[in-house]
């Protein structure tokens, strides 16, 4: 039997981050059976990808339809991963859909109702968002929830190594995407140092992260603050969280750890909404302009309560496993 040649299609960058293309990394590893290629953009924050599959770059100022069909005309694939935010055309995926299956990750758009297979890789979609796009029956088929939720190797590898207990001097994690293109470590990091809270702040910036130099300028940090390179192991010993809204903060909900949840734009801000309401398991602040160092700190307090800490971690429990990549894997191939 021929191997499949499956592309993936997503991007990042300083000012969208790194989210879609670890997803696609982590779903693209489980398939075994496949030949993997990643269609991209160049940019230095993708660079990695090449250390494991094949990729084919998008030209500057190229425009994304033309490069799709394309992608489609030279590569042949047998099918196509579409994880990028875009308004495709219906005609533009008729096209594609002649030659190739199509599977479309988290994006709703003109040509949604022509994809063979949709995935929303999360549990806070509203399906009302897709009643101008898809039947009925096209809504029911469409694959989402937190049995898809996609959860990376290296996370995966810390389930089992860390303690749910309070730490006597409490530590909270800080991350704000591994680009932080709004600033919000910028706003938030002064309402921290000048908190009175008895705990570790580790601050995690991550290599594309976007105010590097403008962080390192803020002087005379508190003692209890550490400024750090990211690296997941940092999880490990976290008490709690404050995260902005995306792939991170399912990633914490799956290694148990309560997260204050704060969200870039507005439509980050509704989904958080969304989430926090469906499932209670997030501390949702809201879209970053509404938030101040008052409400800032009193979710900081609130989630080192010993009670309320307990209850966030019972929610936790059985929530989200480790399969979601190779359940959407086994989409993608047709299983």
């Amino acid at each position: 039997m021929m191997m499949k040649k499956i592309i993936f299609r997503c991007d990042s960058s300083s000012e969208i981050g790194l989210g879609h293309i670890i997803r696609c990394l982590a779903v693209a590893r489980t398939v075994s059976d496949g030949k993997v290629i990643f269609a991209t953009q160049k940019d230095k924050t993708n660079s990695f990808i090449d250390e494991s599959f094949d990729v084919f770059f998008r030209k500057e100022n190229e425009n994304e339809e033309d490069f799709l069909l394309k992608l489609v005309n030279i590569l042949q694939p047998d099918v196509l991963v579409m994880d990028k935010k875009y308004d495709y055309k219906l005609d533009t995926l008729k096209k594609i859909h002649e030659e190739t299956r199509i599977v479309m990750i988290d994006n709703i758009c003109e040509g949604l109702g022509v994809c063979d297979e949709i995935i929303f890789p999360n549990a806070h979609l509203d399906n009302k968002l897709l009643k101008d796009y898809l039947s009925p029956e096209a809504i029911s088929k469409v694959k989402t929830g937190l049995e898809y939720v996609i959860i990376r190797d290296e996370i995966r590898e810390l389930k089992n190594k860390r303690e749910n207990s309070l730490h006597k001097l409490p530590v909270v994690l800080v991350t704000t995407g591994g680009s932080d293109p709004e600033g919000i470590l910028l706003k938030i990091l002064p309402w921290l140092n000048n908190s009175n809270i008895n705990a570790q702040f580790r601050i995690l910036i991550g290599k594309s992260f976007k105010f590097k130099e403008k962080i390192y300028e803020i002087s005379k940090l508190q003692k209890n603050i550490s400024i750090l390179n990211f690296s997941s192991k940092e999880l490990l010993n976290a008490d709690i969280a404050i995260c902005t809204f995306g792939i991170t903060i399912y990633e914490l909900i799956y290694l148990s750890i309560p997260t204050i949840c704060i969200s870039h734009n507005p439509e980050n801000a509704q989904a958080a909404r969304n989430l926090s309401k469906k499932w209670g398991v997030i501390e949702d602040l809201g879209y970053f302009n509404d938030v101040d160092s008052n409400n800032l700190n009193k979710a900081i307090i609130k989630l080192l309560d010993n009670k309320t800490h307990n209850d966030y971690i019972e929610r936790f429990k059985n929530l989200i496993d480790d399969c979601g990549a190779k359940r959407v894997g086994n989409v993608i191939m047709g299983g």
